[in-house]
């Protein structure tokens, strides 16, 4: 035992001094779900430069946002990403309030630390956090095609540009954050005939003339669902994908000519997923999985490529990721976990995932099997993940099911407690034990 501990920290001082001073490029989109990378299984997608990070990285098949407070889901999501804290503390984060941010633990830890794109957070502004900034974009576009230039390009030239101009000798943090694939959904014509609307195929349940969910407050289709508008919204989207793919390509060939590519730790994510109809859901507020998973690849150095991690996690559990990655020691008191155990010690992840959105849904995950209760209505859903991942089948009426719903709601307490949830689902509760 003793040997095998030595061995452990040994194996681990030797990844951790390689990696001390990598140089960080850590890559954002905005509702992108895992069906808009191929290298997640959708053989339709053209993403060339995202897949072939996941084939020099590791995947994270199973990536959860925590969930939303506001309709623009991605507020939450990247304020957690940020500072490090749980959904309904960083509800409460402000300018004056505001915990040490990602940028900033690293500015303290001697990199230099860079943002161009869409920022989109509570607490701080960026000009205050990273020691320098690009061209700083809001939320929501009004257009991408700008005098400028499309903002998608105007995001990855930015980032090009500070690498290729790069002069430090501290290791570098760039936060390269594109608006895309966000509404309005504009690009140029070559990336949309890629996809033609009416060989789009849409997941099992997608189903045409669908009503909306009753249980999902932000709705922005009109009622039936239609098909034929969601293959059109899902040809826009993986066009604007598509694009953003070969922009990432640029910033990775700039990396490369700089001879900085093997000495930098790449990270590629969104903020959240989005709904093209399942469910009855065309929007991202709900809790199934097409909104509140996206991709997360990480490229470093003694990972292994080409490797997939299918256990549960959060989104925001890169950060402190990051942190082991460069041997950082100050961690500013993060909620989110490391993936490291998962990555080299093939670990076990968390017991169960929770899920909240607002005061009307909430969600719990364990052992492949979902809860989904909606408060004000008392209506639950349960889905087997692992035989049905489309959430096609709600098995909540089945008797047999009832004791893995009380173990599910016994872990939604917990997490209510620790997370400081305060929304009343006593009455759920009381039903089941």
């Amino acid at each position: 035992m003793k040997t095998q501990i030595i061995f452990s920290l040994l194996f681990f001082g030797i990844i951790y001094s390689t990696l001390a001073q990598m140089n960080i490029l850590f890559i954002e989109s905005d509702d992108q779900s895992n069906q808009a990378v191929q290298a997640y299984g959708n053989k339709q997608m053209v993403t060339p430069h995202i897949d072939q990070l996941a084939k020099e990285g590791v995947s994270f098949t199973s990536a959860y946002n925590m969930g939303c407070w506001s309709p623009a889901v991605c507020i939450p999501s990247r304020t957690m990403l940020i500072y490090g804290k749980y959904l309904w503390k960083s509800q409460k984060i402000n300018k004056k309030n505001a915990p040490i941010a990602l940028p900033e633990v690293l500015h303290n830890n001697g990199y230099y630390t860079f943002m161009t794109g869409k920022w989109h957070a509570m607490g701080k502004t960026p000009n205050v956090l990273f020691d320098e900034t690009g061209s700083i974009q809001p939320g929501q576009l009004k257009t991408y095609n700008t005098d400028a230039g499309h903002i998608t390009d105007i995001t990855a030239n930015e980032a090009v540009n500070f690498i290729n101009n790069y002069n430090n000798d501290k290791p570098f943090f760039a936060y390269v954050a594109f608006n895309a694939p966000h509404v309005p959904r504009q690009t140029e014509q070559k990336y949309y005939d890629l996809y033609p609307s009416d060989n789009m195929v849409l997941p099992p349940s997608v189903i045409d003339k669908t009503p909306l969910n009753p249980n999902v407050k932000y709705q922005y289709t009109n009622n039936p669902v239609r098909t034929k508008t969601m293959q059109k919204r899902v040809q826009q989207n993986n066009a604007m994908v598509t694009q953003m793919d070969i922009r990432i390509g640029d910033i990775i060939k700039s990396l490369k000519k700089k001879g900085l590519y093997d000495n930098t730790i790449i990270v590629f994510t969104s903020d959240h997923g989005i709904n093209f109809g399942e469910n009855g859901v065309a929007g991202k507020v709900c809790l199934y999985e097409p909104s509140v998973t996206a991709p997360l690849i990480i490229k470093a150095p003694k990972i292994k490529g080409n490797s997939k991690v299918t256990e549960r996690v959060y989104l925001q559990d890169i950060v402190p990721t990051l942190f082991d990655l460069i041997e950082l020691k100050d961690r500013s008191g993060t909620d989110f976990q490391s993936l490291m155990p998962l990555i080299y010690e093939d670990k076990k992840a968390r017991a169960s995932i929770y899920l909240a959105m607002f005061d009307d849904q909430r969600g719990i995950i364990a052992e492949n099997k979902k809860l989904i209760v909606y408060p004000k209505t008392g209506n639950l859903e349960l889905y087997d993940l692992k035989i049905d991942p489309w959430e096609t089948k709600n098995l909540i009426a089945e008797n047999k099911y009832k004791p893995t719903v009380v173990k599910l709601l016994k872990h939604m307490k917990k997490w209510q407690v620790d997370t400081k949830d305060k929304t009343d689902l006593s009455f759920i509760f009381n039903q089941y034990f």
